[in-house]
């Protein structure tokens, strides 16, 4: 009886398993299926017109060059976005060390800096190491501060802060864009979710949802924070 009850939960844990699996795998495709349609659309669309025998001049034909270009280069980022979760889903393991976190940040504030040189960024990170993955942290860190980017008026201020105890180091990045509604904010890591449209601009609602499962991979949370007018941290 012992042993066969063993073996029933062996079954059960393997049941769990590839059901979770198959969540997964449903999960993944639906995503895919519901973002990648409208570019594909657009394209098509595009082509179509480029086919026609009507004349276009030469402004219009550059117009629908430039919209296919901008097209191509969203479903690229979205399939990049989509592999990262995939992996997630997977469970693909991450590969943590003593990461020395100034560096990494500064190196993150940089590159955020180079694409938005009219903003004010704004670091004070402690010297201290964290147990993460390298490569996995600069990608949360580099999704946060576009994040920021993109909802912060030029000459504005994007504040990068750390704070540390002797178990964990909390950082809050935080905007001075036109703030979050309450009612978005339960929502904001939903995959595809995107709220209101001024402050999602054309992403496509993925980049917070990656962040979430890059950070929970590690043993860390990320939450958010915002008062309409004021701006939003994420923690």
């Amino acid at each position: 009886a012992a042993m066969f009850n063993t073996m029933l939960t062996e079954l059960e844990s393997a049941y769990r398993h590839v059901e979770r699996a198959l969540d997964a795998q449903r999960r993944f495709v639906a995503d895919a299926s519901h973002e990648l349609r409208t570019p594909l659309t657009t394209i098509r669309g595009n082509i179509e017109l480029l086919r026609r025998d009507l004349p276009l001049d030469a402004h219009e034909r550059a117009d629908i060059l430039a919209d296919t270009k901008e097209e191509i280069e969203r479903l690229i980022r979205l399939v990049n976005q989509l592999l990262v979760l995939a992996r997630a889903d997977a469970g693909r393991p991450l590969h943590p060390e003593a990461v020395p976190l100034k560096p990494l940040v500064e190196d993150a504030c940089r590159q955020t800096q180079s694409l938005a040189p009219q903003r004010v960024l704004r670091a004070e990170v402690a010297d201290v190491d964290v147990w993460a993955d390298r490569d996995a942290l600069k990608q949360v860190l580099l999704i946060l501060l576009d994040n920021a980017r993109v909802h912060t008026p030029p000459s504005a201020q994007i504040h990068v802060l750390t704070q540390s105890d002797a178990s964990q180091v909390t950082l809050t990045i935080r905007d001075t864009g036109p703030g979050i509604a309450p009612e978005v904010l339960p929502h904001l890591f939903e995959r595809f979710y995107r709220g209101d449209f001024s402050r999602s601009g054309s992403g496509a609602g993925l980049g917070l949802a990656i962040a979430k499962e890059l950070i929970q991979a590690q043993g860390g949370t990320i939450t958010a924070q915002s008062t309409l007018g004021q701006g939003s941290a994420f923690i």
